[in-house]
């Protein structure tokens, strides 16, 4: 982060001045106690499992410049042995993110690009991230940070030194990708696709898109949007001013295409199309839903005003991000899949599928946990799930949880079936399985399911 004046902090959040020295240099901001750096902004963030005005004396035994506060009981006038600058405001969720806007304006001269989704969206960034960051420095919002206090913070980690800027945005709460969308400002925006993601909020994919498509129009004027032809809610934008459209896909007509593709275990070679030109690409990821996340990164790159072989060399040496059908081989042959980050029912189907055309000749072995977050129809999705297994060359589909008892009705009679609520009984049903060199295991559940750890035992128990 670059140095500011607490006035000018004071002055973006509209806070109330306390007492300190309104002309004190800050050299970056906090909401953690335990890893402030002394000079730095503490911003006391109330969450649900803790408050953050609980550790401001702390904060102030590190060093702390400024604290920014909104807890109306606090007494700021409270002897500290270093006394730093108070700011008061009402809230200080909202005040983050009003610095954060101001902070990114500062930075004419950087492309920042958004991106949100119902699927892809990580690893889309990923993919634009490795195209941009070999032409210029870029920066990018690691791991979850996509929400209201993720995104403000990394886009604090900008400087005058960047050259280009990845962010994705996530949301679960009406509104959410409207104040996302104001502090980010982006040049370049993509959504990758409206699908079952969050329904308990938005009910349907109806209620997805209207709340997604926002991210469009804070595009800048003279912006592009990045449409995903193949998305039939996403064609259906079409007036978005002076700003420029590129679109993606693969079964409509699109600008920015693949052709001949080759699905491998450890690869996806495909001709990317655009604009006449055509390029093969060999892409370190599996499955066919990897090429629509290439294409909406690579048509990112082109309203950038990259080339296509620009293109293809971010593409061809990106690393696909952990727990995103992340592959590992034990000793006696067989293959882990650790596809755990997280599931919904439309991501379901696509990692099964490139499972499926990765590995035809192979025992493909599903470990299936609940998707959450899908409303009142939860159990509808999860007995459709097992319809759709149903019809598929499966090995063995073990369940766990407790919604996902749907699919096991949904799958009848028609495959080898165990289900669990206990972690413990499904992992010594999988130790019981023939397990051989063509035995391929898929994991794949909701981020809170934690199937990640029952992949690592059972990966453990193999290895022994």
């Amino acid at each position: 982060m670059e140095i500011f004046q607490i006035r000018d902090l004071i002055q973006a959040i509209d806070g109330e001045f306390i007492i300190g020295d309104p002309n004190l240099l800050v050299e970056g901001i906090s909401i953690d106690s335990r890893t402030i750096r002394k000079g730095e902004a503490y911003f006391a963030i109330k969450g649900e499992r803790y408050d953050g005005h609980d550790f401001i004396k702390e904060a102030v035994e590190k060093g702390a410049s400024v604290i920014v506060y909104s807890n109306k009981n606090l007494k700021p006038f409270t002897p500290f042995s270093k006394f730093p600058a108070m700011v008061k405001t009402d809230n200080t969720i909202v005040a983050l993110g009003k610095f954060a806007k101001y902070y990114r304006r500062k930075f004419k001269n950087v492309s920042v690009v958004g991106i949100t989704g119902s699927n892809g969206k990580t690893t889309t960034k990923e993919i634009l991230f490795s195209i941009l960051n070999h032409k210029g420095k870029t920066l990018s919002n690691k791991g979850n940070f996509n929400n209201r206090i993720g995104l403000p913070l990394s886009i604090f980690n900008l400087t005058s030194q960047y050259q280009y800027a990845v962010f994705e945005t996530g949301t679960s709460l009406y509104g959410e990708i409207e104040i996302l969308s104001d502090i980010l400002m982006p040049d370049v925006a993509v959504i990758t696709n409206i699908g079952f993601s969050h329904l308990e909020t938005f009910v349907s994919p109806e209620g997805v898109f209207k709340e997604k498509k926002v991210l469009f129009e804070k595009v800048k004027e003279n912006g592009c949007l990045i449409i995903n032809n193949d998305d039939k809610f996403l064609r259906t934008i079409t007036n978005v001013g002076v700003r420029k459209i590129i679109t993606f896909g693969l079964d409509c007509q699109a600008d920015v295409t693949a052709e001949n593709i080759k699905l491998f275990p450890d690869q996806t070679v495909f001709n990317i199309c655009f604009n006449k030109e055509s390029l093969e690409v060999f892409m370190p990821a599996r499955g066919k839903f990897n090429v629509y996340n290439a294409l909406s990164a690579a048509a990112c790159a082109l309203g950038l005003g990259l080339s296509l072989k620009d293109i293809k060399v971010g593409i061809e040496s990106f690393s696909p991000p952990k727990m995103r059908m992340e592959t590992v081989y034990v000793k006696n042959g067989g293959i882990l899949i650790n596809d755990a980050y997280n599931a919904n029912p439309s991501s379901m189907r696509n990692s099964i599928d490139a499972v499926l055309q990765s590995y035809p000749d192979k025992k493909v072995n599903l470990v299936l946990a609940d998707m959450l977050e899908l409303g009142d129809k939860s159990g509808e999705y999860h007995f459709e799930l097992g319809k759709f297994i149903g019809d598929k060359k499966i090995n063995s589909v073990n369940l766990f949880g407790d919604v996902i008892f749907n699919t096991k009705i949904g799958l009848g009679d028609k495959k080898n079936v165990f289900y669990s609520k206990s972690s413990d009984e499904l992992l010594n049903n999988l130790k019981n399985i023939d397990i051989d060199e063509n035995s391929v295991f898929l994991f794949k559940g909701s981020r809170g399911m934690k199937l990640e750890e029952i992949f690592t035992r059972f990966y453990d128990f193999l290895e022994r």
